[in-house]
């Protein structure tokens, strides 16, 4: 799956209402991917896939990484993760 904009956004709303729960492994190995594609820590990639932290924990850093990819992905262009 390459992430755009949109699907970035379709994620964001899928974790605002179910959880992390809501994305499957392949969502994350996407978002992580493209997270370190687009320079993002690694350890703020390694904290979104703890599946031991606490919810708020991976919430934090899953907005923090939907805000760098975000400024990387332009609204009609993917990013190959």
């Amino acid at each position: 799956m390459d992430l755009t904009r949109m699907s970035l956004e379709g994620l964001s709303r899928r974790v605002a209402d179910a959880g992390f729960t809501a994305l499957s492994s392949a969502d994350l190995i996407t978002l992580s991917e493209t997270a370190t594609t687009v320079g993002v820590s690694p350890i703020l990639v390694d904290v979104l896939n703890d599946a031991d932290a606490t919810e708020v924990v991976r919430e934090r850093a899953f907005v923090l990484v939907s805000c760098a990819i975000s400024g990387a992905v332009r609204s009609e262009h993917a990013l190959a993760a």
